[in-house]
């Protein structure tokens, strides 16, 4: 069974989809938005499993069993995103389904070059019968405005922390760690690629807890040996807290510029530790540290950098 399946089919995009097929206007182009690709990638394979499913998308059935494993006869996606392979993609709209209708996906359109993305534009603006193009887009500034215009735009937004909680409860045998459960939920921010990566990280809490310590209690020189001994650098760690603090400080600026955020509770406390000049201005060296890593610059060096202009970032808060 498809993960989250009742969740994606109660959300909009695909009511949306439901109700074009049992109307009789089904679209020849829908173009999926948002920015949890879990959401995105398991949303466009349900609209494929209701197109094709003569049961209205049951998720059991033989069609929906190989829409969901990636065999149907009648889906076909690309075998890469370059050239050839977008080109190869296209001529397959021009092959006679073997059932009613074709589906043709692409998972990850804004990934595809722009020139490349021409190649698609003939199919989009000269429909072909019974042929539903399925598209997946996280960032629609890097895709052409000549293919939105000819697609039908859905946005899967957020999931509310309710929807998520209500989903778990029903899901007690498989997800048993109620703690964890809890903690992916508040800290997914709606996201279930986020909240499915917690439900695996059993460190997360624990890693998180410590870095909103350093940078609540980060004040003085005196405090860096000592901050800097509560996180392990080692095996690529100081990546991972760099993400956490990138994260703190994107949920912080939603907050404090009076933004709902359903969830990460944990981060109030740096309310009165950060104001949003100093939150901007920290972002930029968590930034800046990140790309001293890629230079390969040990991680040590890379954290008492990180501390030290930490200290200055929060003098600006005074």
């Amino acid at each position: 069974m498809l993960a989250y399946r009742e969740l994606l089919e109660n959300a909009k995009p695909y009511k949306v989809l439901d109700s074009d097929i049992s109307e009789g206007r089904l679209n020849h182009c829908y173009m999926l938005t948002g920015e949890d690709g879990l959401a995105l990638d398991n949303l466009i394979t349900l609209f494929a499993q209701r197109i094709l499913c003569k049961e209205g998308g049951c998720g059991q059935c033989t069609d929906c069993l190989k829409v969901e494993d990636g065999n149907h006869e009648d889906v076909f996606e690309p075998k890469n995103l370059k050239a050839d392979g977008i080109r190869e993609f296209v001529e397959q709209v021009y092959i006679k389904p073997n059932g009613k209708y074709k589906v043709m996906i692409l998972r990850k359109l804004d990934e595809v070059d722009m020139k490349v993305q021409n190649f698609l534009l003939k199919s989009l603006e000269e429909p072909t019968e019974n042929v539903v193009f399925l598209l997946g887009v996280q960032r629609q500034t890097a895709v052409l405005d000549t293919i939105k215009s000819r697609s039908k735009k859905l946005s899967i937004l957020p999931f509310s922390r309710t929807q998520l909680q209500d989903y778990f409860d029903k899901k007690d045998n498989e997800y048993p760690n109620k703690a964890l459960v809890k903690e992916a939920i508040d800290c997914c921010l709606g996201s279930l690629k986020r909240c499915e990566e917690l439900l695996h990280d059993e460190d997360f809490a624990g890693d998180l807890t410590n870095v909103i310590f350093i940078l609540k209690d980060m004040t003085s020189t005196k405090d860096n040996l000592r901050m800097q001994q509560r996180l392990n650098v080692e095996e690529g760690k100081l990546s991972r807290y760099l993400d956490m603090m990138q994260l703190i400080t994107g949920v912080l600026l939603k907050k404090l510029s009076g933004v709902r955020v359903d969830g990460f509770e944990k981060v109030n406390c740096l309310k009165d530790t950060f104001n949003i000049s100093s939150l901007v201005n920290f972002n930029k060296l968590i930034i800046e540290s990140k790309q001293k890593l890629e230079s390969n610059c040990k991680e040590s060096n890379v954290l008492d950098y990180l501390f030290i202009k930490l200290m200055e970032v929060k003098y600006l808060c005074r």
